[in-house]
């Protein structure tokens, strides 16, 4: 495939993508902006408080990716019952994932936070907010399932409808509900402050989940089938999803915790540490959904041209992708920069939150292309290879055996400063890059499933 062609495809796969999730990440980074202004005590209860959400939801990522190794190659060979059948483990495991972390997060959040932090004050303020955003976490899963497998068989633009539609409901809710309606005196609507902000994630998470499931089902979508077509009965099929599909979980979740202990690591450092750690990640999301869609959608072209037989190109395109996607995220870098200009505008927090938060976006956008390149290479090319324990190994092995610990140890022992500490954390990209090119060239990362 010619390189005009081959960076053409990606992004008529990728946009759609790019664009969900770069408005899910505005959204986001409007709910910071908009608890920001109640302070920095509830930005880092927010913060902390999301940090189950995101442990869950890298469970459900890790669910999703799993099947979709098997539904990008079934697409290609289309063999549209076992689409359906792979569809039908993913929702099965991602509600009973989902189920059991709303159920932890509303009866032990106060358990959950105290891991995270030691200030009683941000841990019984995102004790409140948890209890009240924890059923979001089921629609959650009900969506990703369904998306997943709609994006794989190549339709695309019912999950970004989906997930424009309910981040535009939800900035417009956290703002009603969040600072309230007061119209010529008169009280329209209370402030809720971060209640309000969780009130507002539910909603916007079951409409987001109604689009999803209704439209597959309305538009007659292949992955949309009868309940009993989900059903998986075949043990030799269990069998292979399971020895494939189990390490992307384990994955994910590992990957998750080890960014959440990250949290943890600056919540130890500081309330206001966390409050500018967290302010960085809002701002820096902005720009890393193109890289994400991106990777995304290498998953998807991978992993259908080895559906198709197409190895030797498989290769190539694999090659091409990353490394373009890693040039592309190096010149992104430079742009997460400048809009730590903005903070003072937006976030109501002291000078000192705002002075940490513009160092940790300067040190996150020169890592930057290493992120991309070892995201684009374990979603997008590993796993869609079936690559899948190699990928685990090398995407949490540097993380729990070399960052962090030299972390904890930054903060408990060494007492070094937030920078420093965020210097140690970043040992892991650039090692697990390096890694990353060597299987690449390798080319024993590419199997048929």
């Amino acid at each position: 495939m010619k390189s005009k062609s081959f960076i053409k495809n990606l992004f008529l796969i990728a946009f759609p993508i790019i664009l969900q999730d770069f408005l899910s990440s505005f959204v986001n980074m409007l709910d910071t902006i908009m608890v920001g202004q109640l302070g920095a005590v509830d930005i880092a209860a927010v913060g902390l408080g999301n940090q189950l959400f995101f442990i869950m939801s890298l469970g459900v990522f890790g669910i999703a990716s799993g099947g979709q190794i098997f539904i990008a190659q079934y697409w290609g060979k289309k063999d549209i019952d076992k689409i359906h059948k792979t569809t039908g483990m993913m929702l099965q495991l991602s509600l009973g994932f989902t189920l059991l972390f709303a159920f932890v997060s509303m009866a032990f959040p106060e358990f959950c936070l105290s891991i995270y932090s030691n200030d009683e004050e941000v841990i019984k303020r995102g004790a409140e907010y948890l209890r009240v955003v924890a059923p979001s976490y089921i629609f959650f899963g009900l969506n990703v399932s369904f998306a997943v497998s709609a994006r794989n068989t190549e339709h695309l633009k019912l999950p970004a409808v989906a997930t424009i539609t309910s981040v535009f409901l939800n900035a417009l809710l956290n703002y009603l509900f969040i600072f309230g309606v007061n119209i010529g005196g008169v009280q329209i609507i209370k402030a809720y402050g971060i209640i309000g902000a969780a009130v507002a994630t539910v909603i916007s998470r079951i409409v987001e989940a109604v689009i999803v499931v209704g439209g597959s089902y309305l538009r007659k979508y292949v992955t949309a089938a009868r309940i009993k077509d989900y059903i998986v009965k075949d043990k030799a099929f269990l069998a292979h999803y399971a020895k494939i599909s189990l390490p992307v979980l384990a994955n994910e979740l590992l990957w998750g915790c080890g960014i959440s202990m990250q949290s943890s690591i600056f919540a130890h450092s500081g309330t206001l540490v966390i409050a500018s750690f967290n302010i960085m990640n809002s701002i820096s999301n902005l720009v890393y959904p193109i890289c994400l869609g991106c990777g995304n959608a290498t998953a998807i072209i991978i992993g259908k041209t080895i559906g198709e037989g197409k190895t030797e190109e498989a290769k190539t395109l694999a090659k091409k992708q990353c490394g373009f996607i890693a040039a592309m995220a190096f010149c992104l870098g430079f742009v997460i920069m400048p809009l730590s200009k903005l903070m003072p505008f937006v976030f109501n927090v002291e000078e000192e939150v705002l002075a940490m938060a513009t160092v940790f976006i300067i040190m996150r956008g020169l890592i930057f292309s290493f992120d991309a390149f070892n995201m684009t290479s374990v979603v997008g090319v590993f796993r869609s290879g079936g690559d899948t324990v190699f990928a685990l190994f090398m995407d949490v092995g540097f993380m729990w055996l070399l960052s962090l610990p030299l972390g904890w140890l930054a903060v408990l022992v060494w007492k070094l400063p937030f920078w420093g500490v965020y210097l140690c954390i970043l040992t892991e990209p650039v090692c697990k890059a390096i890694v990353g090119i060597i299987r690449l060239r390798s080319n024993k990362w590419l199997r048929k499933l």
